[in-house]
Protein backbone atom coordinates (compact mmCIF):
# COMPACT_ATOMS: atom_id res chain seq x y z
CA UNK A 1 0.00 0.00 0.00
CA UNK A 2 1.20 3.54 -1.13
CA UNK A 3 1.92 6.04 1.97
CA UNK A 4 -0.39 8.56 1.88
CA UNK A 5 -0.24 11.99 3.82
CA UNK A 6 -2.84 13.42 4.50
CA UNK A 7 -3.16 17.35 4.93
CA UNK A 8 -5.93 19.07 6.70
CA UNK A 9 -7.89 22.43 6.89
CA UNK A 10 -10.70 23.89 8.54
CA UNK A 11 -11.83 26.09 5.07
CA UNK A 12 -11.19 25.79 1.54
CA UNK A 13 -9.20 29.11 1.59
CA UNK A 14 -6.39 27.78 3.82
CA UNK A 15 -5.99 24.58 1.06
CA UNK A 16 -6.89 26.43 -2.25
CA UNK A 17 -3.36 26.52 -3.69
CA UNK A 18 -2.76 23.24 -2.32
CA UNK A 19 -5.72 21.89 -4.47
CA UNK A 20 -4.88 23.77 -7.31
CA UNK A 21 -1.64 22.32 -7.46
CA UNK A 22 -2.38 18.71 -6.84
CA UNK A 23 -3.86 15.99 -9.50
CA UNK A 24 -6.65 15.20 -7.61
CA UNK A 25 -8.21 11.56 -8.34
CA UNK A 26 -11.50 12.06 -6.68
CA UNK A 27 -13.66 13.90 -4.13
CA UNK A 28 -15.40 12.06 -1.54
CA UNK A 29 -17.50 12.86 0.68
CA UNK A 30 -16.79 12.46 4.56
CA UNK A 31 -20.50 13.23 6.25
CA UNK A 32 -19.57 17.10 6.71
CA UNK A 33 -16.54 17.53 5.57
CA UNK A 34 -14.90 16.72 1.86
CA UNK A 35 -11.95 14.92 1.07
CA UNK A 36 -9.79 14.74 -2.33
CA UNK A 37 -7.14 12.29 -3.07
CA UNK A 38 -4.79 12.57 -5.07
CA UNK A 39 -0.62 13.11 -6.14
CA UNK A 40 1.11 16.15 -5.07
CA UNK A 41 5.01 16.47 -5.57
CA UNK A 42 5.03 13.06 -6.22
CA UNK A 43 3.60 11.72 -2.40
CA UNK A 44 0.18 10.25 -2.37
CA UNK A 45 -2.22 12.90 -0.95
CA UNK A 46 -5.20 13.14 1.04
CA UNK A 47 -6.43 16.77 1.15
CA UNK A 48 -9.40 17.55 3.51
CA UNK A 49 -11.54 20.83 4.61
CA UNK A 50 -12.71 19.62 7.97
CA UNK A 51 -15.11 22.22 8.93
CA UNK A 52 -14.36 25.40 11.90
CA UNK A 53 -13.96 24.04 15.13
CA UNK A 54 -12.66 20.72 17.46
CA UNK A 55 -16.18 18.85 16.96
CA UNK A 56 -15.89 19.17 13.23
CA UNK A 57 -11.74 18.57 12.97
CA UNK A 58 -12.41 15.46 15.63
CA UNK A 59 -15.19 13.87 13.05
CA UNK A 60 -13.31 14.55 10.13
CA UNK A 61 -9.94 13.22 11.21
CA UNK A 62 -11.55 10.27 12.54
CA UNK A 63 -13.00 9.33 9.05
CA UNK A 64 -9.89 9.86 7.18
CA UNK A 65 -8.12 7.76 9.47
CA UNK A 66 -10.37 5.20 9.10
CA UNK A 67 -10.52 5.25 5.34
CA UNK A 68 -6.99 6.24 4.00
CA UNK A 69 -4.83 5.15 6.92
CA UNK A 70 -2.49 7.98 6.72
CA UNK A 71 1.41 7.62 7.57
CA UNK A 72 1.40 11.16 8.17
CA UNK A 73 -0.99 13.96 8.88
CA UNK A 74 -0.46 18.01 8.40
CA UNK A 75 -2.57 19.99 10.00
CA UNK A 76 -2.28 23.61 8.60
CA UNK A 77 -4.35 26.59 8.39
CA UNK A 78 -4.62 30.45 10.01
CA UNK A 79 -4.20 31.46 13.27
CA UNK A 80 -4.18 34.73 15.17
CA UNK A 81 -1.25 36.23 17.07
CA UNK A 82 -1.41 36.39 20.55
CA UNK A 83 2.34 37.72 21.03
CA UNK A 84 4.13 41.20 19.66
CA UNK A 85 6.90 40.11 17.22
CA UNK A 86 4.18 37.34 15.19
CA UNK A 87 3.28 39.47 11.72
CA UNK A 88 0.93 38.74 9.45
CA UNK A 89 2.43 36.08 7.02
CA UNK A 90 4.59 34.64 9.79
CA UNK A 91 4.63 30.73 9.91
CA UNK A 92 4.30 28.94 13.46
CA UNK A 93 5.29 25.43 14.26
CA UNK A 94 3.69 23.65 16.91
CA UNK A 95 6.16 22.27 19.30
CA UNK A 96 3.13 21.92 22.07
CA UNK A 97 -0.42 22.36 22.16
CA UNK A 98 -2.74 23.50 24.24
CA UNK A 99 -6.63 23.05 25.06
CA UNK A 100 -8.42 26.27 26.61
CA UNK A 101 -10.45 23.67 27.98
CA UNK A 102 -7.51 23.11 31.07
CA UNK A 103 -4.66 25.27 31.96
CA UNK A 104 -3.10 21.65 32.85
CA UNK A 105 -4.00 19.86 28.93
CA UNK A 106 -0.58 20.86 27.31
CA UNK A 107 0.38 18.17 24.53
CA UNK A 108 3.71 18.12 23.87
CA UNK A 109 5.25 17.08 20.48
CA UNK A 110 7.44 13.67 21.31
CA UNK A 111 8.11 10.30 19.57
CA UNK A 112 10.72 9.58 16.64
CA UNK A 113 8.79 10.20 13.76
CA UNK A 114 6.76 13.51 15.08
CA UNK A 115 10.13 14.84 16.19
CA UNK A 116 11.86 14.03 12.67
CA UNK A 117 9.61 16.11 11.06
CA UNK A 118 9.65 18.74 13.04
CA UNK A 119 13.41 18.99 13.17
CA UNK A 120 12.97 18.87 9.38
CA UNK A 121 10.50 21.72 9.84
CA UNK A 122 13.02 23.72 11.45
CA UNK A 123 15.29 24.06 9.22
CA UNK A 124 13.18 24.82 5.82
CA UNK A 125 13.62 28.72 4.81
CA UNK A 126 10.77 30.55 4.71
CA UNK A 127 9.28 32.53 2.82
CA UNK A 128 11.63 36.28 2.21
CA UNK A 129 8.32 38.01 3.63
CA UNK A 130 8.16 35.93 6.86
CA UNK A 131 9.42 34.18 9.66
CA UNK A 132 9.15 30.75 11.19
CA UNK A 133 9.28 30.23 14.66
CA UNK A 134 9.04 27.19 16.72
CA UNK A 135 6.35 27.09 20.21
CA UNK A 136 2.82 26.98 21.41
CA UNK A 137 -0.38 26.56 19.69
CA UNK A 138 -3.05 27.23 21.88
CA UNK A 139 -7.00 25.33 20.75
CA UNK A 140 -9.79 27.15 21.61
CA UNK A 141 -13.37 26.95 20.85
CA UNK A 142 -14.64 30.26 19.63
CA UNK A 143 -12.89 32.77 17.40
CA UNK A 144 -10.54 35.15 19.10
CA UNK A 145 -11.18 38.85 17.56
CA UNK A 146 -10.39 41.78 19.97
CA UNK A 147 -6.56 42.52 20.91
CA UNK A 148 -7.97 42.31 25.03
CA UNK A 149 -9.02 38.97 24.60
CA UNK A 150 -5.72 37.51 22.77
CA UNK A 151 -3.48 38.92 25.30
CA UNK A 152 -5.29 37.65 27.99
CA UNK A 153 -4.73 34.46 26.30
CA UNK A 154 -1.13 35.18 25.95
CA UNK A 155 -0.75 35.93 29.70
CA UNK A 156 -3.36 32.62 30.69
CA UNK A 157 -1.22 29.96 28.08
CA UNK A 158 2.13 31.41 27.48
CA UNK A 159 1.28 30.48 23.75
CA UNK A 160 2.34 32.18 20.54
CA UNK A 161 -1.18 32.12 18.14
CA UNK A 162 -4.57 30.87 18.92
CA UNK A 163 -6.68 28.73 16.40
CA UNK A 164 -9.98 25.80 16.87
CA UNK A 165 -8.86 22.76 15.79
CA UNK A 166 -5.15 21.17 16.18
CA UNK A 167 -5.14 19.87 19.62
CA UNK A 168 -8.20 17.50 18.87
CA UNK A 169 -6.56 16.37 15.02
CA UNK A 170 -3.21 15.62 16.98
CA UNK A 171 -4.74 13.43 19.97
CA UNK A 172 -6.58 11.58 17.10
CA UNK A 173 -2.71 10.87 15.15
CA UNK A 174 -1.40 10.39 18.54
CA UNK A 175 -4.12 7.59 19.88
CA UNK A 176 -3.32 5.73 16.27
CA UNK A 177 0.33 6.02 16.64
CA UNK A 178 0.57 8.37 13.31
CA UNK A 179 3.07 10.86 12.40
CA UNK A 180 1.69 14.78 12.60
CA UNK A 181 2.86 18.24 12.61
CA UNK A 182 0.89 21.16 12.97
CA UNK A 183 1.79 24.59 10.54
CA UNK A 184 -0.42 27.60 11.10
CA UNK A 185 0.03 30.92 9.05
CA UNK A 186 -0.63 34.25 10.70
CA UNK A 187 -3.56 35.63 9.89
CA UNK A 188 -4.41 38.41 12.12
CA UNK A 189 -1.60 40.05 14.50
CA UNK A 190 -2.05 40.14 18.18
CA UNK A 191 -3.48 44.29 17.87
CA UNK A 192 -5.53 43.19 14.69
CA UNK A 193 -9.57 43.22 15.47
CA UNK A 194 -11.49 41.20 13.67
CA UNK A 195 -15.25 41.38 13.07
CA UNK A 196 -17.09 39.32 16.07
CA UNK A 197 -18.26 36.36 13.53
CA UNK A 198 -19.84 33.98 16.08
CA UNK A 199 -23.44 35.27 15.17
CA UNK A 200 -22.61 33.63 11.07
CA UNK A 201 -20.49 30.65 12.24
CA UNK A 202 -22.80 27.42 13.12
CA UNK A 203 -22.72 25.28 15.54
CA UNK A 204 -21.34 22.80 13.34
CA UNK A 205 -18.31 24.60 11.86
CA UNK A 206 -19.76 26.29 8.89
CA UNK A 207 -20.29 30.19 8.25
CA UNK A 208 -23.51 31.06 6.56
CA UNK A 209 -22.27 33.64 3.81
CA UNK A 210 -25.95 34.73 4.11
CA UNK A 211 -25.48 35.77 7.12
CA UNK A 212 -22.56 37.23 6.99
CA UNK A 213 -23.04 38.94 4.23
CA UNK A 214 -26.40 40.56 6.24
CA UNK A 215 -24.17 40.96 9.13
CA UNK A 216 -21.68 43.63 6.47
CA UNK A 217 -24.80 44.92 5.28
CA UNK A 218 -25.74 46.16 8.74
CA UNK A 219 -22.55 46.96 10.06
CA UNK A 220 -20.80 49.11 7.37
CA UNK A 221 -17.66 50.09 9.52
CA UNK A 222 -16.81 46.21 9.52
CA UNK A 223 -16.30 46.23 5.83
CA UNK A 224 -12.61 47.45 5.97
CA UNK A 225 -11.94 44.12 8.46
CA UNK A 226 -13.33 41.45 6.20
CA UNK A 227 -11.25 43.26 3.09
CA UNK A 228 -8.20 43.19 5.62
CA UNK A 229 -8.29 39.42 7.11
CA UNK A 230 -9.16 38.59 2.93
CA UNK A 231 -5.90 40.00 2.00
CA UNK A 232 -3.82 39.10 5.26
CA UNK A 233 -5.37 35.09 4.89
CA UNK A 234 -4.01 35.64 1.22
CA UNK A 235 -0.66 35.88 2.44
CA UNK A 236 -1.22 33.31 4.96
CA UNK A 237 -2.30 30.94 2.47
CA UNK A 238 0.68 31.81 0.22
CA UNK A 239 2.84 30.95 2.78
CA UNK A 240 1.63 27.95 3.83
CA UNK A 241 1.30 26.49 0.64
CA UNK A 242 5.14 27.29 -0.09
CA UNK A 243 6.41 25.64 2.76
CA UNK A 244 4.53 22.77 2.80
CA UNK A 245 5.56 22.00 -0.40
CA UNK A 246 9.48 22.73 0.99
CA UNK A 247 8.60 20.44 3.98
CA UNK A 248 7.57 17.34 0.86
CA UNK A 249 10.18 17.83 -1.08
CA UNK A 250 12.83 17.16 0.88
Amino acid sequence: MNKIIAILGAVSEEIAEIKKAMNISNRIRLEKSEAWPGKWLGKDIVLVRTGIGKQRAKEATRQVIEKFQPEVIISLGYAGALTEGMNVGDLLIAKTIISSESDSLSLKIEGPENLKWLELAKIIPPPDNAQLKVGRLLTVDQVVHTPKAKKELANRFQAEAVEMETSEIFLLARQNNITFISLRGISDAVNHELIDSSSFLSKDGEISKLKASCYVLTHPSSIKKVLSLQSHAKIATLNLTDFVSKLLSN
